[in-house]
């Protein structure tokens, strides 16, 4: 299947589109009309549990709020939860990347989107589609939107921990539950409030307010993920490109090729005023720990291969 263009990838021209679009509300008439498909660099739900949604650049804050109003009915939630949990995992910016690889507007990590079935987590409309489907889901099983939270955030396996009474949350969940919902995750799980107001303003509509809270809001520039390196690395190369020190890598590989047959190297650029391009790319094949590092350089001296052990 072929995957979208991500926001943070399209033309300047397109970037200029989006942040107007950001800072403005739409008009009436924007209200009444379905996105035109025809807008360039239009994103749309791919409509797996209901009618397409989609979120045109020049209207993104009016086609987000009002996208996520639809998913939250389709799915049985609140739009004012629904729309503080997006602005608490990415402040509704389509390109939001954490440390921890969470991707896009409803920050999944690539294996939830995996289970879940998303393709593409930097399309908003796609994203919102599969993330008020999974809340509903969780609603349903732990009885409340609050424990919902606490899933979507700390997993699965802790909320059931804490409805069964066996459960201490990490910090950062039990701050994002009550700053979501304004109640604990413990109260939540023991004495749930039967009624609760999300209103994003108490004397708004939700359309309204969201428009309110969106458009002031900022594009982050989409950044490539940091790349996953073991902890420990034996370095066997280096080169001023990727291709170099991959080539460099092989040809020491072939003739060490007992210790490290099958293992392909992390590549982890080091800056160095030597280099003319200003560092270089470091191969080093990945070990758990530091014992099993020395041991593979160890390895590789008693073939006669050069090696060094470093920590990631």
């Amino acid at each position: 299947m072929t995957r979208q263009r991500r926001w943070g990838q399209l033309p300047g021209m397109w970037r200029a589109m989006l942040i107007s679009g950001l800072l403005a509300l739409a008009g009436p008439a924007a209200a009444d009309a379905p996105p035109p498909p025809s807008e360039p660099g239009t994103l749309c739900s791919d409509g797996a549990f209901g009618p397409v949604q989609c979120i045109r650049p020049s209207q993104f804050v009016h086609d987000t709020c009002q996208a996520i109003g639809h998913f939250a009915a389709r799915n049985g939630l609140d739009p004012g939860f629904f729309a503080r949990l997006l602005w608490q995992e990415s402040r509704f910016d389509p390109n939001a990347l954490s440390h921890a690889n969470a991707q896009g507007i409803a920050q999944f990590i690539p294996s939830t989107a995996k289970l879940r079935g998303l393709i593409d987590p930097y399309n908003p409309a796609e994203a919102m589609e599969y993330s008020a489907e999974y809340l509903g889901e969780l609603t349903r099983r732990y009885g409340n939107q609050g424990l919902a939270a606490v899933a979507y955030n700390g997993g699965e396996r802790r909320a059931g921990a804490l409805v069964a009474g066996g459960a201490t949350l990490p910090r950062e969940t039990v701050n994002y539950v009550r700053i979501i919902t304004g109640v604990s995750a413990d109260t939540w799980a023991e004495d749930p409030p039967e009624t609760h107001d999300f209103s994003l303003q108490p004397d708004k509509p939700f359309p309204a307010a969201c428009h309110e809270l969106a458009r002031d809001r900022r594009l982050t520039a989409l950044a490539p993920p940091e790349p996953e390196l073991a902890p420990w690395g034996v370095q066997m190369a280096f080169g001023t490109t990727k291709a170099r020190a991959m080539a460099q890598y092989r040809e020491r590989a072939r003739r060490c090729s007992g210790p490290v047959a099958g293992d392909e190297p992390d590549l982890v650029w080091k800056k160095s005023r030597a280099s003319p391009r200003g560092g270089y790319w470091m191969a080093r094949v990945g070990r758990d720990d530091r014992q099993a590092a020395w041991s593979l350089c160890k390895a590789l001296k008693a073939r006669g291969c050069a090696c060094a052990v470093y920590k990631n």
